[in-house]
């Protein structure tokens, strides 16, 4: 009986040593907060909705590198004077910072509004933000920081940036850490031909301009984020196209992308074993 209880204990602690040993992903935590911040005491005449939802990574086996990727995106999304207060205040603090802007911005205005005594869409606006993992294991972080703005106007303005982080050493990636030297002109073809495939009405890159993107201005941009396939560039409204086309995706995968990526960059192992 002892024998097999010194057996199982010793099981126990052999498991729970492997497993310890084993990589450990990156735990994100969820911050939100919803506020409406009125021009006047009559909230109907006007105010600026706040809304937000952010991921921020607090656990990883590495506490450097935790601190690291944490200040990071806190300083990306919001500045860098916030990395000096506590996560949980971040969004309150953040918010109430662009809701004094908007009323010192609106404050010619403020007799107006009280004067027409009517609601104005004019004054009704709204700030979204969502910042989100999209890809997430033991060596990698891609992270995804979205924001709308409808501050007046016919229409808001959105856009995604994305951050990729390499969790061996907390580094943002870019283009230069993962593909070959002078890499630029192969990746801007493959981009365009990416766009003429993804759209069934065009026949060739000749045919981008006519689709009402801007052809010119189609080239690598640092914007994408990681899948298990391969890279997704991202395009805002305006960037190569018009608002109208809303925001571009290029979906572009590792086998395609492989003649020109360095041997040994930091995403090799997708291709390498998830294949």
């Amino acid at each position: 009986m002892k024998k097999n209880f010194f057996f199982l204990v010793s099981t126990a602690i052999l498991s729970f040593s492997l497993l310890s040993c084993m990589p450990q992903e990156m735990e994100m935590k969820v911050y939100s907060f919803k506020e409406i911040y009125p021009l006047t005491t009559d909230t109907a005449q006007g105010a600026l909705a706040f809304e937000a939802e952010i991921e921020i990574p607090v656990k990883f086996r590495d506490k450097d590198i935790l601190t690291n990727v944490q200040k990071q995106i806190i300083a990306k999304i919001f500045g860098e004077i916030y990395n000096s207060i506590p996560l949980d205040s971040i969004l309150p603090t953040y918010a109430k910072v662009l809701a004094r802007e908007y009323r010192r911005s609106t404050e010619p205005f403020i007799q107006k509004i009280l004067e027409a005594n009517e609601p104005s869409a004019v004054w009704q606006n709204h700030i979204q933000i969502q910042a989100i993992p999209l890809f997430l294991d033991d060596r990698l972080l891609s992270y995804s920081y979205e924001r709308y703005a409808h501050m007046g106007g016919e229409h808001g303005n959105s856009s995604r940036l994305f951050y990729n982080f390499d969790l061996s050493n907390a580094r943002l990636l870019t283009e230069k850490d993962l593909f070959i030297d002078n890499y630029e002109k192969s990746l801007t073809q493959l981009i365009k031909q990416q766009i003429v495939e993804d759209n069934a009405e065009m026949e060739s890159i000749a045919d981008l301009n006519e689709f009402h993107f801007f052809e010119d201005q189609i080239k690598p941009n640092n914007n994408f984020y990681v899948n298990a396939d391969g890279l997704v560039y991202v395009y805002n409204p305006y960037d190569i196209a018009p608002y109208s086309t809303g925001q571009t995706e290029v979906a572009l995968t590792f086998e395609r992308l492989r003649p020109i990526l360095k041997p040994n960059n930091a995403l090799a192992y997708f291709y390498k074993t998830y294949k």
